[in-house]
């Protein structure tokens, strides 16, 4: 039997207030190719099917379409419900749906029971748990160990004590209270996870994050995304391959000054995050980034005066009452800029405030 198995679609995400939803669009439907052209039998969806508990329409309707899509195709769908998603929204049909072969959990350890040429196949659906509940979960599961036994579930796994390497855009739970142990897993022949957005195997190679199939931080732009194949045939007998997701709009990151933007090897409507290194100030950076990559999302200011990590002085009121505004004006200059103000630069400022004066 072959599997096709990915993760954390996250539909429905924004980066930086920008909508994705025709990025996923592509995404899934590059999927959806991949199923047809690999002969997979079944796709394992690991969890964070949305990015929100409570999705979009959009969202839902464009989900919708992909699940529909691959049981029209015949594929079987197995589902389960990450830390980002609504388990009872996700539950919602799934005995309904089990009829069409797309299979849902979104709250509580699912076993279905397949069979092919070699014999019984479980897939089990475990969704996202705490470490606690997950952990006696597992334990507790009666697995058929003359059966081959494929476990689905979105959770932190460590092997040996060491953790996997996050991708960039997952929430982190801090001093790892919400990790299980990969031992746990060792009664499945292959476990597809869910919940790091990196794609990496835990241990064994049978053990593995898919990873998101699309960047969904500028921290993953050095990332291959890809899906995971998995061929079981025999009881022992399996294979592990990868096919590439490659977006048609994808992120970058660009460092430059102001003067080189564009000579970049980067696709004029790409996402991207740009850090601007000129010392001299810039009016109004972001448009000019802009005129050169309109899809800017975040622009960095990185020079000697951003980085200047020097002690600074906090003023107290007597300060300010034994100061004249100039005076004030030269101590915060000096401090931003690293350097005192120049004669030319204070008659600027001392002519800025006579007009100001004027005014008032």
């Amino acid at each position: 039997m072959r599997f096709l198995h990915t993760s954390d679609l996250h539909i429905g995400k924004r980066l930086h207030e920008q909508s994705l939803i025709n990025e996923q669009k592509e995404m899934l439907a590059d999927i959806i190719q991949i199923t047809q052209e690999q002969s997979v039998d079944a796709i394992l969806i690991a969890g964070d099917v949305y990015d929100r508990s409570v999705p979009s329409i959009e969202a839902v309707d464009l989900f919708d379409d992909f699940i529909t899509a691959l049981s029209n195709l015949g594929i079987s769908v197995f589902i389960i419900a990450g830390n980002h998603d609504s388990a009872e929204r996700l539950d919602f049909g799934a005995r309904i749906m089990s009829k069409q072969n797309v299979f849902i959990s979104g709250g509580e350890l699912r076993r279905i029971e397949l069979s092919d040429e070699y014999g019984k196949l479980s897939v089990w659906l475990m969704p996202y748990m705490r470490s606690q509940y997950a952990s006696e979960t597992l334990l507790a599961a009666d697995t058929d160990s003359d059966a081959r036994n494929v476990l689905l579930a979105h959770q932190f796994a460590l092997s040996d004590g060491k953790e996997p390497d996050f991708g960039g855009s997952e929430v982190k739970i801090v001093g790892g209270v919400d990790a299980i142990d990969a031992s746990l897993f060792d009664c499945f022949d292959h476990v597809a996870l869910g919940h790091i957005h990196r794609p990496q195997r835990i241990g064994r190679d049978t053990i593995r994050y898919s990873g998101s199939p699309y960047r969904y931080s500028f921290d993953e732009c050095s990332h291959t995304k890809h899906v995971v194949i998995v061929d079981i045939k025999a009881k022992g007998d399996m294979a592990v391959d990868f096919v590439a997701v490659t977006p048609k709009k994808d992120l970058h990151r660009i460092k430059c000054n102001i003067g080189e933007l564009g000579s970049q090897p980067v696709p004029r409507d790409a996402y991207v995050e740009v850090t601007l290194t000129d010392d001299e100030p810039i009016v109004d950076a972001i448009t000019k980034v802009r005129d050169v990559y309109p899809n800017a999302l975040k622009l960095i200011i990185d020079n000697k005066y951003t980085r200047q990590t020097g002690p600074t002085h906090t003023l107290t009121g007597s300060d300010i009452k034994a100061k004249t505004p100039l005076e004030l004006f030269e101590g915060f200059f000096e401090q931003m800029n690293g350097v005192p103000i120049s004669e030319s630069q204070r008659k600027l400022v001392m002519l800025a405030m006579e007009k100001t004066n004027e005014t008032n």
